[in-house]
Order: structure tokens, then sequence, then C-alpha cells
């Protein structure tokens, strides 16, 4: 009987251990990730450059590049409310850094969420990326949205 039950405690001390032990890698992988920062440079109005020369990239949002319509207005917003400032990073789990090594992040100033502002504004939009999981702020996100293209504001004039 108890050499029947051994390799039952075994497996299930092994499936414990591993549960834990892959629990603590991720923990340990996010709390390298930097959490704040000022920004010294706004690069574009989802791209920006902070004090530790890292570069922050939005995500779940899609701006204008520059020289496209409302590029300025999103530039002139992020400038606004980020530039010199410090920010509150926030990630979206499985997807903290893109392949140019950017932080991908939701950005808060004080309490104003930028990636929301820029959607609010009309300036920018969101981006829902398929075969991936919800997006941590897609509700509100979606929601500015929302209420841009129903004021009719930025993009959503026409």
């Amino acid at each position: 009987m108890i050499k029947k039950i051994i390799p039952y405690t075994i497996a299930l001390i092994t499936l414990i251990f591993g549960f834990f032990s892959g629990n603590y890698y991720s923990n340990q992988k996010q709390s390298l990730l930097i959490t704040q920062g000022k920004v010294i440079r706004v690069i574009d109005g989802d791209n920006l450059e902070l004090d530790n020369a890292k570069s922050v990239r939005l995500y779940g949002i899609n701006c204008p590049e520059k020289g496209q319509m409302f590029s300025k207005e999103a530039i002139d917003l992020s400038t606004k409310l980020a530039l010199n400032n410090q920010i509150r990073l926030d990630y979206q789990p499985n997807y903290q850094t893109d392949r140019w090594n950017r932080l991908l992040a939701y950005v808060f100033i004080n309490d104003t969420f930028l990636n929301e502002q820029l959607i609010r504004q009309g300036f920018c939009e969101v981006t829902i990326y398929q075969k991936r999981a919800k997006l941590k702020y897609q509700d509100e996100l979606l929601n500015a949205q929302n209420l841009a293209k129903q004021e009719k504001i930025g993009r959503w004039k026409n």
C-alpha cells in the first residue's frame, strides 16, 4: 500500500514545487521592470523617453506617425501631460517589452491615464491584439474611443 502512495506523493510535491517556483520566477521578472520615471522627451504621441534612457511605448493604442493627421495633436497632448513629469508605468502581463526593447506600458501621470486621454481626445485609436488576452484596460480604452466617436472629435469628425 505504501509503495503505491509514494509515487503519488512525489508527483504531488513536484507539482506544488513547480507551481510555486514558476510563480516566483514571474514575480521576480515583474519586479525587475521599471515602475516609474521622469519623461525627458516625447518622441511621438505614443513613445516617450525616460531619464534612465529607457523608451516607453504606450500599450494598447496607436497614434499617427509624424506628419500624419492628428500626429501633432497627439504629440502636443503627450508633451503637455507627460514631459518633465514623473510617470507611473503599469504593464500588460506577458508583454512588457517589444522587439526594439522599448517598455510596453500603460502610463499614468498622477491620476491621469495618458493612453486613455490620447484616445478620448480622438487623436489615437485603440489597438486590440488578435490571439492575445484581453487588454488590462481594454474597457476603459474602448469606452474613451466610443465617447470620442459619439462626440465626433479628432479622427472621428467625419
